[in-house]
């Protein structure tokens, strides 16, 4: 089976971008797709694994074509590679459950059984003024997968959340017989951490040939990520 893994919330800057950079630092074989028309994030930060860019974009309406999915699974499973990370940018992330719905859950499980390509989603979530909306994202999905698939939810802990929405999160998991993991770029949130990783990012080049006391800052944050493949 080929093995999918695609981050996803529909709203932007929640840390879609960055959860792929640590899968794709933990997956060094992994073939990166960036989903994501509007912005350039996975494309630039991770230039060195010279990411795919899969375009949802329908040339006549300019508006996000759902039938583009069908045409991306295709080519997964058309190709020679086994492991797939996929960046859904925010227009794409919203689709994403009206695909499902549209398509019936379970004929697309069928499909891509056939094909054999199995796919998890990775929704990330974020606290403060993020929690509702992603949250509401979340739901969403899951009502719209119907448990066909797997949904993995993952709390982006550079937006903290209060103990309340820590327990909506847990109980809503918990209810929902979600898998759920935190993650974050860097654990230190020292001013020399944090341009570290900026810095990181913009050069598009991950961690490889980083000086061992910086790329230090981002080490545990990378083996935290649970096994998802």
């Amino acid at each position: 089976m080929k093995q999918m893994i695609m981050a996803t919330q529909s709203r932007g800057g929640c840390g879609k971008s960055t959860i792929i950079f640590l899968l794709s630092e933990r997956y060094k074989s992994a073939t990166v797709l960036d989903l994501d028309d509007a912005t350039s994030a996975t494309m630039k930060q991770l230039a060195y694994r010279m990411p795919i860019l899969v375009s949802f974009i329908d040339k006549a309406t300019k508006r996000i074509d759902r039938g583009a999915f069908n045409s991306m699974f295709e080519s997964v499973a058309a190709a020679d590679q086994d492991m797939f990370l996929a960046d859904a940018g925010a227009s794409v992330a919203e689709q994403l459950p009206k695909y499902f719905e549209m398509s019936g859950p379970k004929n697309v499980q069928q499909l891509l059984d056939q094909s054999g390509i199995d796919l998890k989603m990775v929704c990330v979530v974020g606290g403060g003024n993020n929690f509702k909306s992603t949250m509401m994202y979340l739901d969403e999905l899951v009502e719209s997968v119907n448990r066909n698939f797997e949904i993995i939810a993952a709390y982006n802990k550079h937006f903290p959340m209060s103990e309340t929405q820590k327990q909506i999160f847990e109980d809503y998991c918990n209810n929902e017989g979600l898998k759920s993991f935190s993650f974050d770029l860097v654990n230190d949130k020292g001013e020399l951490a944090l341009r570290t990783a900026e810095d990181v990012l913009l050069r598009g080049q991950g961690l490889s040939g980083l000086n061992p006391f910086k790329a230090v800052y981002f080490k545990g944050c990378v083996e935290n990520i649970p096994d998802l493949f």
